[in-house]
Protein backbone atom coordinates (compact mmCIF):
# COMPACT_ATOMS: atom_id res chain seq x y z
CA UNK A 1 0.00 0.00 0.00
CA UNK A 2 1.42 3.46 -0.86
CA UNK A 3 2.31 5.70 2.23
CA UNK A 4 4.04 8.66 0.60
CA UNK A 5 1.77 11.30 -1.04
CA UNK A 6 3.65 12.13 -4.03
CA UNK A 7 3.65 8.47 -5.22
CA UNK A 8 -0.31 8.22 -4.70
CA UNK A 9 -0.32 11.44 -7.01
CA UNK A 10 1.74 10.15 -9.54
CA UNK A 11 0.03 6.64 -9.07
CA UNK A 12 -3.35 8.30 -9.33
CA UNK A 13 -2.29 10.12 -12.82
CA UNK A 14 0.00 7.67 -14.68
CA UNK A 15 -1.45 6.40 -18.07
CA UNK A 16 -4.16 8.90 -17.56
CA UNK A 17 -6.00 9.22 -21.29
CA UNK A 18 -4.22 6.01 -22.67
CA UNK A 19 -6.90 4.13 -22.78
CA UNK A 20 -8.93 6.21 -25.11
CA UNK A 21 -5.54 7.25 -27.20
CA UNK A 22 -4.69 3.91 -27.83
CA UNK A 23 -1.16 4.70 -28.06
CA UNK A 24 -2.00 6.24 -31.56
CA UNK A 25 -1.03 9.51 -30.07
CA UNK A 26 -0.34 11.12 -27.30
CA UNK A 27 -3.07 11.31 -24.31
CA UNK A 28 -4.76 14.98 -24.10
CA UNK A 29 -6.20 15.28 -20.74
CA UNK A 30 -8.53 18.50 -19.84
CA UNK A 31 -8.05 19.93 -16.35
CA UNK A 32 -10.35 21.77 -14.59
CA UNK A 33 -10.49 23.88 -11.53
CA UNK A 34 -10.15 27.80 -10.72
CA UNK A 35 -7.57 28.57 -12.56
CA UNK A 36 -6.32 32.43 -14.09
CA UNK A 37 -8.82 34.23 -11.30
CA UNK A 38 -5.65 36.01 -9.96
CA UNK A 39 -5.47 33.81 -7.01
CA UNK A 40 -1.76 32.24 -6.52
CA UNK A 41 -2.66 29.33 -4.28
CA UNK A 42 -4.83 27.95 -7.06
CA UNK A 43 -2.39 28.73 -9.67
CA UNK A 44 0.08 26.46 -7.24
CA UNK A 45 -2.07 23.63 -7.71
CA UNK A 46 -1.94 23.90 -10.93
CA UNK A 47 1.68 23.58 -11.71
CA UNK A 48 2.02 20.85 -8.90
CA UNK A 49 -0.62 19.44 -11.41
CA UNK A 50 0.93 19.98 -14.11
CA UNK A 51 4.55 18.90 -12.96
CA UNK A 52 2.86 15.29 -12.17
CA UNK A 53 1.06 14.28 -15.32
CA UNK A 54 3.28 11.67 -17.55
CA UNK A 55 5.64 13.16 -20.11
CA UNK A 56 4.84 13.77 -23.25
CA UNK A 57 0.55 14.50 -22.27
CA UNK A 58 -1.35 17.24 -24.29
CA UNK A 59 -3.03 19.17 -21.87
CA UNK A 60 -5.61 22.11 -22.24
CA UNK A 61 -6.80 24.03 -19.04
CA UNK A 62 -10.34 24.97 -18.66
CA UNK A 63 -9.69 28.49 -17.06
CA UNK A 64 -11.06 32.31 -16.51
CA UNK A 65 -8.13 33.95 -18.11
CA UNK A 66 -6.58 31.53 -20.56
CA UNK A 67 -3.86 33.89 -21.77
CA UNK A 68 -2.70 34.51 -17.82
CA UNK A 69 -2.72 30.72 -17.63
CA UNK A 70 -0.91 30.16 -20.73
CA UNK A 71 1.60 32.94 -20.12
CA UNK A 72 1.85 31.76 -16.29
CA UNK A 73 2.45 27.72 -17.01
CA UNK A 74 3.37 27.72 -20.84
CA UNK A 75 0.12 25.37 -21.52
CA UNK A 76 -2.59 25.47 -23.57
CA UNK A 77 -5.64 27.31 -21.98
CA UNK A 78 -9.77 27.33 -23.08
CA UNK A 79 -11.84 30.05 -21.88
CA UNK A 80 -14.49 28.38 -19.24
CA UNK A 81 -17.66 28.73 -21.19
CA UNK A 82 -19.99 25.77 -21.87
CA UNK A 83 -19.51 26.22 -25.22
CA UNK A 84 -15.23 25.84 -24.84
CA UNK A 85 -16.08 23.43 -21.96
CA UNK A 86 -17.86 20.91 -24.71
CA UNK A 87 -15.21 21.65 -27.23
CA UNK A 88 -12.84 20.46 -24.71
CA UNK A 89 -14.79 17.32 -23.81
CA UNK A 90 -14.61 16.19 -27.28
CA UNK A 91 -10.78 16.65 -27.70
CA UNK A 92 -9.90 15.26 -24.09
CA UNK A 93 -9.31 11.45 -23.78
CA UNK A 94 -9.42 12.56 -19.56
CA UNK A 95 -10.96 14.87 -17.77
CA UNK A 96 -8.77 15.97 -14.56
CA UNK A 97 -10.34 18.05 -12.05
CA UNK A 98 -7.66 19.41 -9.62
CA UNK A 99 -7.53 20.66 -6.27
CA UNK A 100 -8.53 23.31 -4.03
CA UNK A 101 -11.86 23.66 -1.46
CA UNK A 102 -14.48 23.78 -4.80
CA UNK A 103 -16.90 21.40 -3.09
CA UNK A 104 -18.23 22.83 0.05
CA UNK A 105 -21.13 25.44 1.43
CA UNK A 106 -22.43 27.85 -1.05
CA UNK A 107 -21.20 26.18 -4.44
CA UNK A 108 -21.64 28.58 -7.41
CA UNK A 109 -23.69 27.04 -10.42
CA UNK A 110 -20.62 25.80 -12.67
CA UNK A 111 -19.07 23.87 -9.49
CA UNK A 112 -22.51 22.53 -8.47
CA UNK A 113 -23.07 20.71 -11.95
CA UNK A 114 -19.54 19.55 -12.33
CA UNK A 115 -19.79 16.34 -10.62
CA UNK A 116 -22.25 15.25 -13.18
CA UNK A 117 -20.66 16.49 -16.10
CA UNK A 118 -17.60 14.39 -15.43
CA UNK A 119 -19.64 11.32 -14.83
CA UNK A 120 -21.03 12.28 -18.50
CA UNK A 121 -17.60 11.93 -19.39
CA UNK A 122 -16.59 8.76 -17.61
CA UNK A 123 -19.65 7.15 -19.77
CA UNK A 124 -18.23 8.37 -23.22
CA UNK A 125 -15.41 6.50 -22.11
CA UNK A 126 -13.00 9.49 -20.74
CA UNK A 127 -10.78 8.66 -17.91
CA UNK A 128 -11.95 10.86 -15.20
CA UNK A 129 -9.93 11.92 -12.04
CA UNK A 130 -10.39 14.11 -9.36
CA UNK A 131 -6.79 15.32 -7.65
CA UNK A 132 -6.31 16.44 -4.00
CA UNK A 133 -9.78 18.08 -3.94
CA UNK A 134 -11.21 19.53 -0.78
CA UNK A 135 -14.40 18.34 -0.31
CA UNK A 136 -16.42 19.81 3.07
CA UNK A 137 -20.00 19.35 5.40
CA UNK A 138 -22.24 21.82 3.94
CA UNK A 139 -22.04 20.67 0.13
CA UNK A 140 -25.47 20.31 -1.35
CA UNK A 141 -26.49 16.18 -0.64
CA UNK A 142 -27.13 15.72 -4.39
CA UNK A 143 -22.97 16.32 -5.13
CA UNK A 144 -21.77 14.75 -1.96
CA UNK A 145 -23.68 11.65 -3.11
CA UNK A 146 -22.00 11.92 -6.64
CA UNK A 147 -18.78 12.43 -5.19
CA UNK A 148 -18.84 9.83 -2.44
CA UNK A 149 -19.79 7.40 -5.67
CA UNK A 150 -16.46 8.48 -7.22
CA UNK A 151 -14.83 8.32 -4.17
CA UNK A 152 -15.82 4.27 -4.04
CA UNK A 153 -13.96 3.66 -7.10
CA UNK A 154 -10.50 2.65 -6.41
CA UNK A 155 -7.85 5.59 -7.82
CA UNK A 156 -10.19 7.45 -8.98
CA UNK A 157 -10.84 10.67 -6.35
CA UNK A 158 -7.90 11.91 -3.96
CA UNK A 159 -8.70 14.34 -1.14
CA UNK A 160 -6.41 17.55 0.48
CA UNK A 161 -7.48 17.21 4.11
CA UNK A 162 -8.45 14.74 7.36
CA UNK A 163 -11.78 16.35 7.21
CA UNK A 164 -12.63 16.07 3.21
CA UNK A 165 -11.32 12.59 3.51
CA UNK A 166 -14.16 11.58 6.08
CA UNK A 167 -16.44 13.66 4.10
CA UNK A 168 -16.32 11.53 1.06
CA UNK A 169 -15.73 7.94 3.17
CA UNK A 170 -14.90 4.86 1.12
CA UNK A 171 -11.00 5.72 2.66
CA UNK A 172 -10.19 7.78 -0.11
CA UNK A 173 -6.46 8.69 -0.13
CA UNK A 174 -5.67 12.21 1.59
CA UNK A 175 -2.41 13.59 -0.18
CA UNK A 176 -2.36 16.92 1.34
CA UNK A 177 -3.01 20.02 -0.44
CA UNK A 178 -1.10 19.73 -3.76
CA UNK A 179 1.27 23.00 -3.23
CA UNK A 180 2.60 21.13 -0.13
CA UNK A 181 4.88 19.50 -2.65
CA UNK A 182 5.62 22.10 -5.16
CA UNK A 183 9.01 23.12 -6.12
CA UNK A 184 10.09 26.69 -5.50
CA UNK A 185 12.13 28.49 -7.39
CA UNK A 186 15.70 29.30 -5.92
CA UNK A 187 16.86 31.13 -2.94
CA UNK A 188 18.27 33.92 -5.45
CA UNK A 189 15.06 34.81 -7.10
CA UNK A 190 13.05 34.85 -3.89
CA UNK A 191 16.44 36.94 -2.62
CA UNK A 192 15.42 39.42 -5.91
CA UNK A 193 11.76 39.50 -5.21
CA UNK A 194 12.33 40.64 -1.37
CA UNK A 195 14.51 43.45 -2.63
CA UNK A 196 12.66 44.69 -5.71
CA UNK A 197 10.29 45.16 -3.14
CA UNK A 198 12.40 46.73 -0.23
CA UNK A 199 12.09 44.14 2.18
CA UNK A 200 14.71 44.70 4.79
CA UNK A 201 16.61 40.85 4.67
CA UNK A 202 19.44 41.83 7.54
CA UNK A 203 16.40 40.59 10.40
CA UNK A 204 13.70 38.04 10.48
CA UNK A 205 11.10 38.93 8.61
CA UNK A 206 7.44 38.63 9.49
CA UNK A 207 5.47 37.69 6.22
CA UNK A 208 1.64 38.44 6.78
CA UNK A 209 -0.97 37.52 4.28
CA UNK A 210 -4.44 39.12 4.77
CA UNK A 211 -7.51 38.66 3.37
CA UNK A 212 -11.04 40.17 3.18
CA UNK A 213 -13.67 38.23 4.83
CA UNK A 214 -17.83 39.38 4.57
CA UNK A 215 -18.23 39.65 8.65
CA UNK A 216 -17.12 43.21 9.03
CA UNK A 217 -16.57 43.18 12.76
CA UNK A 218 -14.38 40.01 12.29
CA UNK A 219 -12.45 41.53 9.57
CA UNK A 220 -12.02 44.36 12.14
CA UNK A 221 -10.63 41.75 14.40
CA UNK A 222 -8.35 40.00 12.45
CA UNK A 223 -6.76 42.98 11.57
CA UNK A 224 -6.32 43.82 14.87
CA UNK A 225 -4.38 40.57 15.54
CA UNK A 226 -2.36 40.98 12.48
CA UNK A 227 -1.92 44.70 13.59
CA UNK A 228 -0.32 43.53 17.18
CA UNK A 229 1.86 40.97 15.31
CA UNK A 230 3.38 43.40 13.29
CA UNK A 231 4.22 45.80 16.06
CA UNK A 232 5.40 43.01 18.47
CA UNK A 233 7.19 41.47 15.96
CA UNK A 234 9.42 45.23 14.96
CA UNK A 235 9.61 45.71 18.92
CA UNK A 236 11.83 42.13 19.07
CA UNK A 237 13.88 44.43 15.71
CA UNK A 238 12.59 42.57 13.14
CA UNK A 239 11.29 43.59 9.69
CA UNK A 240 7.69 43.13 8.18
CA UNK A 241 5.61 43.15 4.42
CA UNK A 242 2.70 41.65 3.14
CA UNK A 243 1.80 38.84 0.46
CA UNK A 244 -0.84 39.46 -1.80
CA UNK A 245 -1.68 36.26 -3.33
CA UNK A 246 -4.86 37.30 -4.82
CA UNK A 247 -5.96 40.25 -7.38
CA UNK A 248 -9.38 40.55 -5.68
CA UNK A 249 -11.50 39.91 -2.67
CA UNK A 250 -12.98 37.28 -2.47
CA UNK A 251 -17.04 36.89 -1.73
CA UNK A 252 -17.73 39.75 -3.83
CA UNK A 253 -16.27 42.49 -1.72
CA UNK A 254 -15.01 44.30 -4.58
CA UNK A 255 -11.27 45.72 -5.41
CA UNK A 256 -11.55 48.39 -2.48
CA UNK A 257 -11.13 44.99 -0.27
CA UNK A 258 -8.09 43.67 -2.05
CA UNK A 259 -5.16 42.12 -0.49
CA UNK A 260 -3.07 45.23 -1.28
CA UNK A 261 -5.56 47.34 -0.24
CA UNK A 262 -5.68 46.14 2.98
CA UNK A 263 -1.73 46.18 3.48
CA UNK A 264 -2.04 49.53 2.70
CA UNK A 265 -4.79 49.93 5.36
CA UNK A 266 -2.29 47.96 8.11
CA UNK A 267 1.01 49.98 7.25
CA UNK A 268 -1.18 53.47 7.57
CA UNK A 269 -2.08 52.04 11.21
CA UNK A 270 1.37 50.61 11.89
CA UNK A 271 2.91 54.18 11.20
CA UNK A 272 5.42 52.59 9.09
CA UNK A 273 6.19 51.40 5.57
CA UNK A 274 4.32 48.01 4.68
CA UNK A 275 6.10 46.53 2.04
CA UNK A 276 4.13 44.57 -0.36
CA UNK A 277 4.59 41.24 -2.57
CA UNK A 278 2.57 40.18 -5.19
CA UNK A 279 -0.05 39.48 -6.39
CA UNK A 280 0.40 37.80 -9.70
CA UNK A 281 3.55 35.95 -8.82
CA UNK A 282 4.18 33.11 -10.20
CA UNK A 283 3.55 30.23 -7.81
CA UNK A 284 6.98 28.40 -7.22
CA UNK A 285 8.26 31.85 -6.77
CA UNK A 286 5.89 32.83 -4.01
CA UNK A 287 6.87 29.51 -2.03
CA UNK A 288 10.39 30.56 -2.50
CA UNK A 289 9.23 34.22 -0.58
CA UNK A 290 7.56 31.75 1.95
CA UNK A 291 10.90 29.98 2.50
CA UNK A 292 12.62 33.12 3.45
CA UNK A 293 10.53 34.06 6.22
CA UNK A 294 10.98 33.87 9.71
CA UNK A 295 7.77 33.49 10.54
CA UNK A 296 4.30 33.71 8.53
CA UNK A 297 0.42 35.00 9.94
CA UNK A 298 -1.91 34.32 7.59
CA UNK A 299 -5.67 34.53 6.33
CA UNK A 300 -5.23 33.08 3.44
CA UNK A 301 -4.32 29.42 3.38
CA UNK A 302 -1.78 29.22 0.83
CA UNK A 303 0.83 31.14 2.52
CA UNK A 304 0.54 28.85 5.41
CA UNK A 305 0.30 25.88 2.95
CA UNK A 306 3.80 27.62 1.50
CA UNK A 307 4.90 27.65 5.08
CA UNK A 308 4.29 24.42 6.05
CA UNK A 309 5.85 23.06 3.10
CA UNK A 310 9.09 25.28 2.92
CA UNK A 311 9.25 24.27 6.75
CA UNK A 312 8.67 27.95 8.24
CA UNK A 313 6.60 28.77 11.39
CA UNK A 314 3.16 29.92 10.49
CA UNK A 315 0.04 30.51 12.38
CA UNK A 316 -3.29 31.56 11.49
CA UNK A 317 -7.09 31.83 12.20
CA UNK A 318 -9.66 29.17 12.00
CA UNK A 319 -12.35 31.76 10.42
CA UNK A 320 -13.05 29.57 7.30
CA UNK A 321 -13.59 25.60 6.82
CA UNK A 322 -10.84 24.65 5.01
CA UNK A 323 -8.58 26.58 7.09
CA UNK A 324 -9.38 25.21 9.84
CA UNK A 325 -9.36 21.44 8.60
CA UNK A 326 -5.47 22.45 7.24
CA UNK A 327 -3.95 24.38 10.13
CA UNK A 328 -4.96 21.08 12.59
CA UNK A 329 -3.32 18.77 10.44
CA UNK A 330 0.18 20.97 9.55
CA UNK A 331 3.41 20.97 10.95
CA UNK A 332 4.78 24.19 12.37
CA UNK A 333 1.22 25.55 12.39
CA UNK A 334 -0.85 27.45 15.41
CA UNK A 335 -4.14 28.17 15.32
CA UNK A 336 -4.81 31.77 16.83
CA UNK A 337 -7.66 33.77 18.19
CA UNK A 338 -8.58 36.80 17.70
CA UNK A 339 -10.42 37.45 20.89
CA UNK A 340 -7.12 36.73 22.68
CA UNK A 341 -4.60 39.18 22.01
CA UNK A 342 -2.01 37.59 24.09
CA UNK A 343 -2.10 34.31 21.67
CA UNK A 344 -0.72 36.46 19.16
CA UNK A 345 1.81 38.23 21.15
CA UNK A 346 2.85 34.83 22.69
CA UNK A 347 3.47 33.14 18.78
CA UNK A 348 5.44 36.34 18.04
CA UNK A 349 7.92 35.71 20.71
CA UNK A 350 8.05 31.74 20.32
CA UNK A 351 8.56 32.23 17.53
CA UNK A 352 11.52 34.90 17.57
CA UNK A 353 12.86 32.74 20.48
CA UNK A 354 13.50 30.00 17.95
CA UNK A 355 15.14 32.17 15.16
CA UNK A 356 16.99 33.14 17.59
CA UNK A 357 17.85 29.53 19.23
CA UNK A 358 18.31 28.33 15.64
Amino acid sequence: MLTDPGAIVRAQLAGLGNRRARGRRAARVLVVGDFGNGDTGDEALLARALGELPRGTEVSVLSRNPRLVEWTHGVPSRPMTALSFAGGLRWSDAVLVVGGGMFGAGLPPLVRLLPWVVDAAKAAGRDTVYLAIGAYPGMPPAVARRLRAAARELGRVTVRDRLSAETLGANVPNVGDLALRLRPEPPEHAARALACAGVDTSTPLLLLSLKAVPDPAKMAALADSCLLAARRWREHGGSVAALALSTHADHGLGLARRDAALAAELADRLGAPLPVLGPQLPPALAKAVVGRAAGVLGLRMHAMVFAVGSGVRCAGFAWEEKTRAFLVEADHATILDPKTPKSVTDWVDATIAAVSAA
